[in-house]
């Protein structure tokens, strides 16, 4: 049996991360041996103190190019050998972790140690359904994740982004000379009804509200800040109050997240309120199953709803949920940071309580993930 390794941040606690993991497994399929490995190796010893070490030498040069090459020396010294044993006994790697960018998570240096590793082992490598970052020439981490990826063990990359994402690929990262398989995709993570046999509540009464860490518009760009981003959730909460709309705060799983409510909350003077927090993916696949709609604020909370046809209202605070709610056909839906505003998520709430998402476009879109899998499978068998 064929041993197929999918690399990724599998042990994040944001279990949006789980579910791309976890559906690639399935579509994988029972043929092959799938194995989850996390980008981040779980044992702490000298080479993490190392790695931080020069993590906080690369910080005394923030954003220049010696920054960025003792954040991937660091990165290297911690991951080298550990992705070496993972991947020995491997024939196919698959990059299940939803997004190909240098600024954030440290991924850029991820795949590519796991791609040099990969190229020593002659192993073909797959990038899956990956949002695009803009390429950005003067910054040495995009240059670096530019050159791995054209490594020749690198077979096939498919990008979750629409036309957008293909033409980005194509025009900036791909070499023109490259035999690299390039295809649009949906997230595999639109299959999490198959993979999870979850299904939605026909009787659900309460709405769901997602919950996000304070300081997530500023971190990629955008201009809300914390106190704008609590009034917010506070406003939502007390329009949804004001409807007699049952509600509930939840979180994908991460600490950040939770504590962002506890501020919501208090502030709204309803601190003794619960905040769900699922201990695993599935727990959040059935949550999210058993609320009336949501209002969505992580990537994988909305495609987990739209999957599950639970009605949605989503913010944008970075490019990839734009991208998602274009291919979904959901745009309307979604808050720019400009509309960040209860009345205009109730406006759009209301609306989406009554909307019927395309199911025929979304079909088409998980047959090209699972198309575009099982035949990197085949191709590299």
């Amino acid at each position: 049996m064929k041993k197929i390794v999918l690399m990724g941040l599998v042990d994040l606690e944001n279990y949006g991360e789980q579910f791309l993991a976890d559906t690639v497994e399935y579509l994988v399929g029972r043929k092959y041996q799938a194995v989850s490995v996390d980008f981040r190796p779980p044992k702490k010893n000298l080479r993490h103190l190392l790695y931080w070490i020069l993590l906080v030498l690369s910080k005394v040069f923030s954003f220049s190019q010696k920054s960025y090459k003792l954040l991937f020396w660091g990165i290297s010294l911690l991951t080298r050998k550990y992705y070496a044993e993972q991947i020995k006994n491997a024939d196919m790697i698959i990059f299940a972790c939803g997004s190909y960018k240098y600024r954030t998570q440290k991924l850029w240096a991820y795949y590519s140690v796991a791609i040099e590793e990969a190229q020593k082992l002659n192993i073909p490598v797959m990038f899956d359904a990956m949002n695009i970052q803009n390429f950005d020439e003067s910054d040495w981490r995009c240059r670096c994740l530019q050159t791995h990826t054209n490594y020749p063990c690198v077979k096939c990359f498919t990008t979750r982004d629409g036309v957008a994402g293909l033409e980005k690929l194509k025009r900036y990262y791909i070499n023109r000379d490259s035999d690299i398989k390039v295809e649009m995709v949906g997230d595999p993570a639109f299959w999490i009804p198959e993979c999870y046999d979850v299904q939605k509540s026909n009787s659900a009464k309460k709405v769901g509200v997602n919950l996000i860490r304070s300081k997530i518009f500023l971190q990629y760009g955008y201009n809300v800040t914390e106190e704008q981003l609590i009034d917010f959730y506070c406003n939502v909460i007390h329009k949804l109050e004001d409807s007699g709309i049952e509600w509930e705060l939840f979180t994908n799983g991460l600490e950040k997240d939770y504590q962002l409510g506890k501020t919501v909350l208090k502030k709204c003077g309803m601190e003794e309120r619960n905040i769900v927090v699922p201990d695993s993916a599935k727990q959040l696949v059935k949550l999210i199953a058993g609320y009336k709609a949501i209002l969505g604020a992580r990537l994988h909370s909305c495609i987990c709803a739209y999957a599950l046809d639970v009605p949605l209202v989503g913010f944008i605070w970075d490019e990839k949920l734009l991208r998602f709610s274009q291919i979904a056909g959901i745009e309307s839906f979604f808050l720019t940071e400009g509309e960040l505003d209860a009345e205009q998520f109730y406006t759009k709430f209301m609306v989406a309580l009554d909307f019927t998402y395309d199911k025929i476009i979304r079909e088409e879109w998980k047959q090209k993930t699972k198309c575009t899998i099982q035949q990197f499978l085949m191709d590299d068998a």
